[in-house]
Parts: structure tokens; C-alpha cells; sequence
């Protein structure tokens, strides 16, 4: 089984969450990060083909790689450069179901994958959305299962996608019985996950990473942040401590930029971000009692094996 991040950064330390625990449940487990880097901007690593290749501890690259020290822990890594061609992309994709992964959980801490693409703000939604067309592309090519994992719902830089937007695209993915329901790390899987993120954040900044750290350990409330690319007050609420789950084709359908992303990869999600129109959309306005009626289906992590 593979899982990983779909845009680089807090999203790959955010999935081994639940990595770990499918790792104690007995599954082999691999982390395949989209990392936002063409291949010639990552040094150290071994080319298997197309835009992926294989991470060590030692391999580096520049900005915010948590790969390395993915692999650092003990998990077998590996990076599909989303600057790379589409082309190129699937083929790497294609590669990892040929190796036996019959299932691949993409993870997105923000929420910016799950947008229609007419919010006033769509966050870092480049990166995710060709990670996520790749995902959903290479998984039905190869008859494997694919799914999406939100966390840290509503952070995205701070909170720039309206979270009445972001509540009506969970309702409109549950009424197309897209939902799973919501997973939460318990007991040891909790307690090695935590240790985990403390790790990591030690060696790569992450604002996604911190707020859903912050909410295992119900440090709930407005705190001020200085990580990263973040500089100021975010409240972490108690839906920030679930992680969402999706059926994967529905997520891809609902974001308009993923259609864009298989034709002509990051370049063409660029020009569709620049071109997009805004509707002027009410969303919903309880939409934290909405996301956290949603939380209370829970997921069943072995549900996928």
C-alpha cells in the first residue's frame, strides 16, 4: 500500500499518520510524496522511472523536503516530481501499481485539494491538484484503490479558503457518497505518530503539520505561529484533530483544475488558476457543527486493506 502526501511539505508528514497505523495492523506500508521539484532539482536519490525516484536519508533538494527524513525513520520513500511532465508523472505512477500497490491513500493537510476551483482564494492548489490527477490516473489504469485524506480542514495559510465553502464541498462529496467518514490516531498509533511529527518538525517547518500536532494533543484556541511561510493568530478547533476521507475519483471530479492537470500538468493548473471566475457562493454557515457531525462517522483505517 502506498501513502504519502499530494503536494509536498506538511502533507507527507501528515500521512504517516495513518501509515503508522496501518504499519502496526501488519501492512507494508510505503510513502510516495508529490513533492513540489523538478528531478534535476533533487540530488542523492535513485531514478526508478519517469518522475520518480527513490528517497534516502541522504538524498536532498532545496526548501521544505520531508522525504529524507521520512526515510530517516525507517519507511521506504519515495518522490514523484509534480514539475515534471504529465507524461512523465504517470508513468512513475504506473510504476508503483506494477510493484504490487493496490491501494494509495493521497493525503492534503488545508483542504485546498477538495475545492470546486470558484472560491475567492484556492490556496496552494497547483501542487495538490496535479498530485491528485495523477493519483486517480494511474490508480484506475492499474484497477487499484485510491482515497484522499484531509486534515488540518481550513488552515490552508491560515484559513484563506472560506471554511462556509469548504463545509459545502464535504456535504456535496457526502451526498455522492464520496465520504468515508473521519480518522483519528488512538492509543499507540497516537503516541508514535506524535513522536513522529515532533521529529520531523525538528528538521522541516510545517504550519499544516504544527496545527494538526496541536489538535491530537487538544491544544484547542486562537495561539499565535511562526512557521514557515506562516506569521500570526490561527484558532485550532477540534475538527483540526480529524482527518477526513474521501473516495478519490469524486474529489478529482469536484476540483475543476485537475481536468487541466492531466492535459498539460502544472503549467496548465497555473494558467486555469489565473483564468478561473468566482461565484459568489453562500456556503454553509454552521459549518462547524456540520464538519464535526461529519467527524462522528468514523473510519475505519482497515476498511481499505
Amino acid at each position: 500500500m502506498a501513502v504519502g502526501g499530494l503536494g509536498g511539505g506538511g502533507d507527507s508528514g501528515g500521512a504517516l499518520s495513518l501509515a503508522i497505523a496501518l504499519r502496526r495492523a501488519g501492512v507494508h506500508v510505503i510513502v510516495v510524496g508529490m513533492v513540489p521539484y523538478r528531478l534535476s532539482d533533487i540530488r542523492g536519490a535513485e531514478k526508478v522511472t519517469g518522475a520518480l525516484v527513490k528517497v534516502s536519508k541522504s538524498t536532498r533538494a532545496p526548501d521544505r523536503f520531508f522525504e529524507p527524513h521520512i526515510s530517516a525513520l525507517g519507511w521506504e520513500t519515495y518522490a514523484l516530481c509534480l514539475y515534471e511532465p504529465i507524461d512523465s508523472l504517470l508513468e512513475g505512477g504506473e510504476a508503483l501499481i506494477e510493484r504490487g500497490v493496490g491501494a494509495w491513500v493521497g493525503a492534503d493537510f488545508g483542504g485546498d485539494a477538495i475545492v470546486r476551483g470558484d472560491e475567492p482564494s484556492v490556496g496552494s492548489v497547483v501542487e495538490d491538484a496535479v498530485g491528485l490527477a495523477v493519483l486517480v490516473e494511474t490508480t484506475r489504469r492499474g484497477n487499484a484503490k485510491s482515497l484522499v485524506a484531509v486534515g488540518s480542514l481550513g488552515a490552508e495559510w491560515g484559513g484563506c479558503i472560506p471554511m462556509e465553502l469548504l463545509a459545502e464541498n464535504v456535504v456535496a462529496l457526502n451526498r455522492r457518497r464520496a465520504y468515508l467518514g473521519a480518522y483519528e490516531p488512538r492509543g499507540e498509533a497516537k503516541h508514535e505518530f506524535l513522536s513522529t511529527a515532533e521529529f520531523l518538525l525538528s528538521r522541516v517547518p510545517s504550519f499544516m503539520l504544527t496545527v494538526y500536532r496541536d489538535a491530537l494533543r487538544k491544544r484547542y484556541g486562537k495561539h499565535r505561529y511562526r512557521v514557515a511561510y506562516f506569521k500570526g493568530f490561527f484558532t485550532v478547533k477540534e475538527l483540526h484533530r480529524y482527518i477526513y476521507m474521501f473516495k478519490a475519483r469524486p474529489v478529482f471530479e469536484l476540483n475543476a483544475f485537475c481536468q487541466a492537470a492531466l492535459k498539460g500538468g502544472v503549467n496548465a493548473v497555473f494558467e486555469a488558476v489565473q483564468n478561473r471566475s468566482v461565484n459568489a457562493r453562500q456556503g454553509i454557515k454552521d459549518w462547524e457543527r456540520v464538519l464535526l457531525k461529519l467527524a462522528k462517522i468514523s473510519w475505519d483505517y482497515r476498511s481499505i486493506l
